[in-house]
């Protein structure tokens, strides 16, 4: 993530359509509807029968779409979001707590995984032995 804020800053007082931010962003249209049913992102305003979108959401769909690309599930992203939504600065303490634990998460699975292929490499050395 160059700079974040970049999209915070370059389109903090536009009023942008679904398309747009999705071209903006990455997301599909409907990844952008589905983190608004989760309440991941604000119901956005409208514009007539359209939804318009600001700087602010913008940059919330990037921090999203880049949590999710190392592996954070919507669900992971949830209390790191609404922080994000109701603060000034980024809450970079949260967000490094958030990253810490995944990391913990993906050394304990690191572990069994090893344990696992240990066991197979046994059991295929049983199996050779009795059957082979």
């Amino acid at each position: 993530m160059s700079d974040p804020t970049r999209f915070l800053n370059d389109h903090e007082n536009s009023l942008l359509y679904i398309g747009k931010l999705a071209a903006l962003t990455g997301a599909t249209r409907k990844a952008i509807r589905h983190y608004e049913t989760v309440g991941l992102l604000p119901k956005p305003a409208r514009r007539g029968s359209y939804r318009v979108y600001t700087g602010r959401d913008v940059f919330m769909v990037h921090v999203i779409k880049h949590a999710q690309s190392y592996g954070f599930s919507l669900a992971d992203l949830r209390d790191l979001v609404a922080a994000i939504g109701k603060q000034k600065n980024f809450p970079l303490k949260q967000a490094l707590t958030m990253v810490e634990r995944k990391r913990a998460a993906l050394r304990r699975q690191a572990t069994e995984l090893r344990t696992l292929d240990r066991r197979l490499v046994g059991l295929m050395r049983d199996m050779r032995r009795h059957f082979g």
